[in-house]
């Protein structure tokens, strides 16, 4: 998202990754904190602390399994934002379904790791999972010693994330498996605006259940619909985000792939501007949708002529050699050929 660094604060350097903290992250830190030392005895600050930190534990494993699954598949982590959720930069991947889709599961999946791990030690301490796993209501969580305290929490919040970015919003997690998904059927703008769709359904759906949960409490300090009305409209907000970042992204990717030394004439020519309706809505539908397949002929044939030029460079310098736009321009027409042979 375009407007990302101007909300978060450089927090360090990790080689070529720049960690930045958003301020939705400091926002939930500093509440935790007033909840925190707005209850008796002096170490209620120690338990809020305690819990920021085990928040930000768990956004990183989400990030690691994110990052980790962009190497793989070709793409690389250039900014990591942490939120309180999760990552807001997601990694840049090639556009290709089977990639997106590994790598949106990969940050839940590493969630779903820590909580498989902090189940049996949870078992056997004695404590009650079965009350971690309801998410509007922490009961007892800064309740007991430190390391109990600290296992609490660690459950809970790589629970909590997990189910949360499950949901089919951005910038959640959900949002890019669904479009993943839906990809193969539809072109990858189309199945874009599915999952903007589904956030705005999403946000109003979770706005519903406030409403039906707004006589619950959780932990007697915090109406439950508070921070589901706060999710709703942060997932809102992003719904119109995300519809404004694919278009500077198709153009993006378009200026990339454009060979500049033909000038742009050849460019006006080959991309016919969107016509406008004749006649009824279905007409202006079809003219649209023809309009984007010629485009994006038009794109795949100057990204198959500049493989060549990178085939070259590749047994040159070698892969390690080859940039990150590179390396996913030739994992894509690689996947389009396998494709074309498929079928």
């Amino acid at each position: 998202m375009s407007d990302l660094p101007h909300w978060s604060l450089l927090f360090a350097q990790l080689r070529r990754i720049h960690l930045r903290v958003h301020a939705t992250f400091f926002a939930v830190a500093l509440f935790a904190l007033f909840l925190s030392t707005s209850q008796q005895g002096q170490e209620m600050a120690g338990y809020g602390l305690l819990s920021i930190a085990i928040l930000l534990l768990s956004v990183l494993i989400h990030e690691a399994g994110h990052m980790l699954a962009a190497a793989r598949v070709g793409g690389s982590t250039e900014q990591l934002v942490v939120g309180p959720l999760g990552g807001l930069a997601f990694p840049e991947i090639p556009r290709e379904p089977q990639a997106e889709l590994l790598v949106a599961l990969a940050g839940p999946a590493a969630n779903l790791v820590a909580v498989l791990l902090a189940l049996p030690i949870a078992l056997a301490v004695g404590l009650n999972p079965t009350e971690l796993m309801i998410p509007w209501q922490p009961v007892g969580l800064l309740v007991g010693d430190w390391w109990v305290a600290a296992l609490k929490l660690a459950f809970w919040c790589n629970w909590v994330m997990l189910l949360a970015n499950l949901l089919p919003a951005y910038p959640l997690d959900g949002a890019r498996v669904l479009r993943a998904l839906l990809t193969p059927a539809i072109d990858y703008r189309s199945a874009g605006m599915v999952a903007v769709r589904a956030t705005k359904m999403t946000a109003v759906v979770l706005l519903i259940l406030a409403v039906v949960l707004r006589n619950e409490k959780a932990a007697e300090v915090l109406p439950v619909w508070v921070p589901i009305a706060l999710l709703a409209l942060f997932v809102y907000s992003h719904a119109a985000l995300e519809a404004i970042k694919q278009d500077e992204t198709d153009w993006e990717e378009e200026l990339f792939n454009y060979d500049f030394s033909q000038g742009y004439t050849s460019l006006e020519r080959t991309i016919d501007p969107p016509r406008k309706p004749r006649g009824s809505l279905r007409q202006w539908i079809e003219n649209r949708r023809a309009m984007r397949r010629r485009k994006r002929q038009w794109l795949e044939q100057e990204e198959e002529r500049q493989v060549d030029a990178i085939l070259i460079r590749l047994h040159e310098v070698g892969l390690d050699g080859l940039t990150a736009k590179e390396r996913s321009l030739l994992n894509r027409v690689s996947a389009r050929y396998r494709n074309r042979q498929g079928s």
